[in-house]
């Protein structure tokens, strides 16, 4: 419905300014009033020229109308486009860390630091469950060995987790390792989180820099 209005619009514009141009040309016969013309069999009167004039308008505007359609239509395609991106984009969770890793506390029964990181789902659709896995290596990991089925790898079910809400996951330590300045810490961490039948992750890789006591992304990913 709506189509068609802007259609009736545009073709109703293009006669309106087709007429008007058309209307400052002389017809003939004004200035032939007093003069004999031998009969041809055409209709050279002003009602007929104009009638001439009315259909070449006409098929202009038709030309028109066809061309604003062919353009509409192409404009609503690409609307439709961006629409469904924005709608893929916009509704589903986006679950990603807020914070870095920050230092809580310190158990020196088990000798170990502890550490949290904070989960957000900056998204406006919930995920149905959050699944965090993580490793602490003394080198740089692949991003494949979060995956890979080894006891190295540490998992935790978070649960759902509601648009704008956070919540904490918490690495452990060992104290010898934090202690020892010759050793390197890597922190590697994913998480997957569902959602409508399907799934996306969040990775990151940090690295624990002593000097400033903080810990510094060296990769992060998206799938």
């Amino acid at each position: 419905m709506e189509k068609c209005r802007l259609i009736k619009c545009y073709r109703n514009i293009v006669i309106i300014l087709l007429t008007g141009f058309l209307a400052y040309i002389p017809l003939p016969g004004d200035s032939i009033a007093l003069t004999t013309v031998p009969s041809t069999g055409e209709d050279k009167s002003p009602i007929g020229t104009l009638q001439t004039y009315v259909a070449i308008i006409a098929g202009i505007a038709e030309v028109g109308v066809v061309f604003l359609l062919y353009k509409t239509v192409k404009d609503f395609s690409e609307l439709a486009k961006v629409s469904k991106l924005q709608t893929e984009v916009r509704f589903r969770p986006w679950v990603g860390p807020s914070s870095n890793f920050t230092k809580i506390g310190h158990d020196t029964e088990a000798k170990q630091h502890q550490y949290a990181i904070t989960l957000k789902n900056f998204g406006e659709v919930p995920s149905s469950s959050v699944l965090a896995m993580s490793i602490i290596s003394p080198s740089l990991p692949k991003r494949e060995i979060l995956k890979a089925e080894t006891n190295k790898v540490t998992k935790f079910d978070l649960g759902p987790l509601l648009p704008n809400m956070e919540k904490k996951y918490w690495i452990f330590l060992d104290s010898e390792m934090i202690s020892n300045p010759k050793v390197e810490i890597f922190i590697a961490l994913y998480f997957s989180y569902r959602y409508s039948g399907t799934s996306s992750g969040y990775g990151m890789i940090s690295q624990c820099d002593r000097r400033k006591d903080i810990f510094v992304h060296r990769d992060m990913w998206l799938e």
